[in-house]
């Protein structure tokens, strides 16, 4: 299998780099994307799980005197 390799120049204050980019990913862009997507699930099943345990409790009527500190 042949890759087509690219340079690409990039000029950051001045500074020019030189980044060879072959169309993959290196093992750490994999693990930072894992950890990326493992982190938005599980926030995303958590915010779901506290949606979830809300609309289960029971609701009782507030009267306007009960609440707060007041």
């Amino acid at each position: 299998m042949q890759y087509n390799v690219r340079y690409i120049q990039c000029d950051i204050r001045g500074l020019l780099a030189n980044i060879e980019y072959d169309g993959r990913l290196s093992a750490t862009a994999y693990i930072i994307l894992a950890v990326v997507l493992l982190g938005i699930i599980a926030g995303l099943g958590w915010c779901f799980y506290r949606a979830v345990m809300a609309t289960e409790k029971p609701l009782e009527p507030q009267h306007p005197d009960e609440v707060g500190d007041e």
